[in-house]
C-alpha cells in the first residue's frame, strides 16, 4: 500500500541506516563514553558511581527543522557493589529521526558480576533486560491525496491512507556479555537483541537471533615519553548485525587533562566517515566531543554528525579490581580513562 511506499521514501531519503528501523541499534564514534550502550559487563567496572550523558546528532542536513536528521540521547548511572562483587545500573537511550517523526525509546537494567583472578586482571559476566518502545508520528505524515492540484499541500483534506497504531509496537528484550580488563587493556565481547520481536511494520515476528547485534569490543592504555606524561589509547569495536558490519577506531592521544585524536567507521566496502575527537578533564569529571565528516556517498546531503559527551566519577577514577577503600593504594586501569 502507499503508506508503506511513503515510508519507504522517507527513509531512503533520510539515511541508510534506518532502511530497517527494527534491525540497527544506535550507534556512537566515541567508544569510551558509550561503554555500557554495546556490552553490559561493563556496568560498575569503575568503583564508584558513574554517570554518563551523551547525545548524537548524526545527518543535520536532512529536514529544514532544528531537530532534523537522527538526534539521539543516551544517558548511564552504574557503580559497583563490592559484596557482592557485582556491578548495577540502568540506562536510558531515546533516538528520534525527523524532528520525531519516528521515534524508538528504551529503558535498560544491567548487572555484571566480576570474577578476579589476580590483583591485575579480573573477567566480567554482564547481563541486561530493556524494554523498547518504537512509533510513528502520523501527524507529520503527508500523503499524495493531500496535495490540491493548484492549492498544493492542505492538511484540511482527508487521507485514504490507513493510519492506525498498528505501525507502533512495545517490547522487552534481553541482552549479555563477557569482558576481560587488565590495567592496560581490555577484550569484550556482547550480543544483543537476543530474543525475537515484532517487525516494525507488520504483526509479524522476527526468527530467532534475526536482529540480534554481535560486538567485539578491545582498548588498550600506553603511557610514553618524559615522567610519562603522554598517554595512546586505540579503541577498536566490531558490530554486525542483519548482515550489515563495521568497524570502529578511536585513536587517543592525551597529554595533562586534555585529549585528542582521530577516528574511523568502515562497513568493510567503503570508509564511512572519519572522526575528529577532542576531550579534557577535570578531576572527576570528563567533556569530549566529536564531528563525523561523512566520506561516502551521503557527504553531499548529510551535514556530517556531531557528539558530546560528559562524564562524571563521583568517586574519582577508583576502581573495581582494587579500589582505594580496600588497599592502602589505589590500582586504577588506566585504560578506562579514554
Amino acid at each position: 500500500m502507499r503508506f508503506t511506499k511513503i515510508i519507504f521514501i522517507i527513509i531512503c531519503f533520510g539515511a541508510f541506516n534506518w532502511m530497517k528501523l527494527n534491525a540497527q541499534d544506535p550507534h556512537f564514534s566515541q567508544l569510551s563514553q558509550t561503554q555500557n550502550a554495546v556490552n553490559p559487563a561493563f556496568t560498575g567496572i569503575m568503583y564508584g558511581p558513574r554517570v554518563v550523558l551523551h547525545y548524537r546528532s548524526q545527518y543535520p542536513r536532512i529536514g529544514a527543522e532544528v531537530n532534523s536528521g537522527f538526534n539521539t540521547v543516551f544517558g548511564s548511572y552504574d557503580q559497583f557493589i563490592s559484596p557482592l562483587n557485582s556491578g548495577l545500573g540502568i540506562q536510558i537511550l531515546n533516538d528520534r529521526f525527523g524532528a520525531g517523526l519516528m521515534s524508538r525509546f528504551s529503558l535498560e537494567l544491567m548487572y555484571a558480576y566480576q570474577l578476579k583472578l589476580s590483583p591485575k586482571n579480573a573477567i566480567r559476566f554482564g547481563l541486561s533486560g530493556n524494554y523498547n518502545r518504537q512509533q510513528i508520528d502520523y501527524s507529520n505524515l503527508r500523503f499524495f491525496d493531500q496535495i490540491h492540484p493548484i492549492l498544493g499541500f492542505s492538511s484540511g483534506l482527508a487521507t485514504n491512507e490507513e493510519v492506525s497504531d498498528a505501525y507502533n509496537t512495545s517490547y522487552f528484550n534481553f541482552n549479555a556479555g563477557m569482558l576481560y580488563f587488565t590495567n592496560d587493556y581490555y577484550f569484550g565481547i556482547s550480543a544483543r537483541n537476543l530474543l525475537p520481536k515484532k517487525d516494525f511494520f507488520s504483526s509479524e515476528h522476527t526468527s530467532r537471533f534475526a536482529h540480534t547485534l554481535i560486538s567485539l569490543q578491545a582498548g588498550a592504555h600506553m603511557r610514553f615519553g618524559p615522567e610519562q606524561k603522554y598517554v595512546f589509547a586505540p579503541l577498536l569495536q566490531f558490530d554486525r548485525q542483519y548482515g550489515y558490519q563495521k568497524l570502529v577506531g578511536n585513536f587517543i592521544f592525551g597529554y595533562d587533562i586534555f585529549n585528542a585524536g582521530l577516528g574511523f567507521r568502515h562497513n568493510f566496502n567503503d570508509l564511512e566517515s572519519i572522526s575528529l575527537i577532542a576531550g579534557f578533564t577535570l578531576k572527576n569529571i570528563r567533556i569530549s566531543y566529536s564531528y563525523d565528516v561523512v566520506t561516502n556517498a551521503l557527504k553531499s546531503y548529510s551535514g556530517g554528525s556531531h557528539e558530546v559527551g560528559i562524564r562524571f566519577l563521583l568517586n574519582g577514577d577508583d576502581t573495581s579490581l582494587a579500589p582505594n577503600s580496600e588497599k592502602e593504594i589505589m590500582y586504577c586501569p588506566d585504560v578506562m580513562k579514554f
